[in-house]
């Protein structure tokens, strides 16, 4: 490490007029200012030697409430005796103005040393087991500090080595006396970068140890990556994530980062007291073994874990994953205290942007509000979980229609059942000015009695982030996406586009296999683009011709040959029905 930053001093003959007089000290200069008191650098006239003041900052002016906290300030850091903990040499009061005496530390602080710089894993190590050690001996003494942060670590230098020593105890709470009286349920005390999710929250009666534990977190990952856990553009903004979001994982920012420093680190930053370590100590142990090329007892959460204790706290419990797809994971999960059933879409984390996620989820607002229908699968919640986005649905037992067909094919009158019921549901958004625009088996669910419901609409109804990927685990769910969105995939879903979704799932209903299969996607893209389907009677024999002609028309390249809506599919298939010889179906010229 580098030499660290000197105190900038202002000397008394710079400075106002009134500097303050206290009995055996000779004030030379102002070293700075908080929000309760003013510290200076002063010589100790028996002594010679030269030490800090801290001297409350309005004087005779002050509250009682301000008083009560200094002295409280005082009392703390006093009864800590620790080589890493700033002595305090006396404390009296002079003309109604209180004061102590502490050791002057002239190295500058953590904050000035680290200014936005990442450091090297090991000395961070080092440094916070070091800071976990006084913290520990200040635990023991019954004293919680409440506002470790960079600014509050002096560094000073020994033999060439940095000795990092905390002070001001301003926020400091005794557990042995009364002392959070002057510190009402619901106040938020402290830096928001640094503080608990229980002290962000105002809990002032939950604040213990375990607030200390994690203020060592966000110190140790300001280290590794530069900067706290948490920074908004605002003081409430910063607050909102401590109690809700989840810090990037430092080897996000720095894959250089050791994972074991990592767990110690993000263990620290839990948002459950429970789960940060039970004792400073158990830290300094910790980051001990980590130094000593051991391993470290926290262990990593993997992707799953992390997941469900975010989930948890928005009121979900993850049961199982349902199943993975080219743009996320589909998890069950019980919500609310009720625990009713809903589906968690977790999609993944580079899928987009926060901010492109939110502006999505406000387009498509009031046209998914005006979807009110039976078998249209509701989106009960959206948000945002550990750099993804997610979305909860109703929960519809009874599976997929790709599940169903399993590569078998329906009877005829299933078949044109089906169709029918999807035709209905399709001609009821095309009135509410909505397409659907991703019709496929895997997105039509089946909820009691066979009944058919869809789910996944494509942007702007639907909150499917970012455009078609070629990546897809399953080929053949490419095997419904419409000739024109596969030449260009951020290209407006139409009417038509649905039509041809419609006849792609007709046709496996009737030949127990999609239109097109590729090896791969884009083998299945390829075919989509570029390949007529082949006749359905060449899988299934018994399909009369005229029902053929029906769903290739709705499988057409062009999509203006195609017919133009669903309401058309529901006027041919009612003239089918009266005539399944097809002589009174009326013919069209296109």
């Amino acid at each position: 490490m580098s030499e660290p930053t000197t105190i900038n001093e202002r000397p008394a003959g710079t400075g106002p007029v009134d500097w303050p007089t206290v009995p055996g000290y000779e004030v030379v200069a102002e070293l700075g200012r908080g929000g309760m008191g003013v510290v200076y650098k002063a010589r100790q006239e028996s002594s010679g030697r030269f030490v800090a003041i801290k001297v409350i900052r309005d004087g005779a002016l002050a509250s009682p409430q301000e008083r009560a906290r200094f002295r409280i300030e005082a009392a703390a850091a006093a009864r800590v005796q620790h080589p890493n903990v700033v002595p305090i040499y006396e404390v009296g009061e002079h003309a109604g103005r209180p004061y102590f005496a502490m050791e002057l530390v002239g190295g500058g602080s953590l904050e000035q040393y680290v200014a936005g710089r990442p450091q090297p894993p090991q000395p961070a190590a080092k440094l916070v087991r070091t800071l976990a050690q006084a913290v520990q001996c200040a635990h023991d003494g019954k004293v919680i500090h409440r506002d470790l942060k960079p600014a509050n670590i002096l560094l000073k230098s020994e033999s060439e080595q940095l000795e990092p020593k905390i002070t001001d105890f301003g926020l400091a709470k005794r557990l042995d006396s009364d002392s959070t009286a002057w510190t009402k349920d619901g106040a938020v005390l402290g830096t928001p970068g640094y503080m608990a999710p229980e002290q962000a929250a105002g809990r002032v009666r939950d604040i213990g140890p375990a607030a200390d534990l994690y203020a060592l977190g966000a110190i140790l990952y300001e280290l590794l990556t530069g900067h706290p856990p948490f920074h908004g553009d605002s003081w409430n903004e910063t607050l909102r994530q401590v109690i809700n979001d989840d810090p990037e994982p430092p080897t996000r920012l720095r894959p250089d980062v050791p994972r074991d420093l990592e767990s110690v680190c993000l263990k620290c930053l839990e948002k459950d007291p429970a789960r940060r370590y039970p004792s400073a100590s158990e830290l300094a142990d910790d980051l001990g073994r980590f130094l000593d090329g051991l391993p470290v007892l926290a262990l990593p959460l993997s992707a799953v874990q992390r997941l469900a204790r975010r989930a948890e706290r928005d009121g979900y419990q993850v049961v199982a994953e349902l199943g993975r797809g080219p743009h996320g994971t589909v998890y069950h999960a019980l919500s609310g205290p009720l625990k009713q059933p809903v589906v968690l879409k977790v999609f993944r984390s580079e899928a987009c942007t926060r901010e492109e996620w939110e502006s999505q989820l406000r387009r498509a607002a009031d046209l998914r509000s005006a979807l009110a229908h039976p078998q249209i699968v509701p989106v009960l919640d959206a948000g945002w979980w550990d750099a993804a986005p997610y979305l909860a649905l109703e929960f519809v037992p009874h599976g997929s229609l790709a599940a169903r067909l399993n590569g078998r094919r329906f009877p005829l009158d299933q078949a044109i059942r089906l169709i029918e019921q999807l035709i209905e549901i399709v001609r009821y958004l095309h009135r509410q000015g909505v397409v659907h625009g991703n019709l496929k088996p895997s997105n039509v669910l089946f909820a009691a009695d066979g009944i058919p419901r869809v789910v996944d609409f494509r942007p702007p109804v639907g909150v499917v982030p970012g455009p078609l990927t070629v990546v897809d685990d399953e080929p053949a769910g490419l095997a419904y996406l419409a000739p024109e969105l596969v030449q260009d995939p951020l290209a407006d879903a139409r009417p038509h586009t649905d039509v041809y979704g419609l006849g792609a799932i007709f046709y496996t209903l009737l030949t127990g296999r999609p239109p097109f299969a590729g090896d791969t996607a884009q083998e299945t893209l390829d075919q989509v683009r570029s390949q007529e389907p082949a006749p359905l009677s060449r899988h299934n024999a018994d399909i009369p011709p005229h029902l053929e002609a029906f769903c290739l028309r709705c499988l057409r390249k062009n999509p203006w040959r195609r017919y133009h809506r669903a309401f058309d599919l529901m006027t041919w298939l009612r003239h089918f029905k009266d005539s399944p010889d097809g002589r009174s179906i009326p013919t069209s010229r296109r």
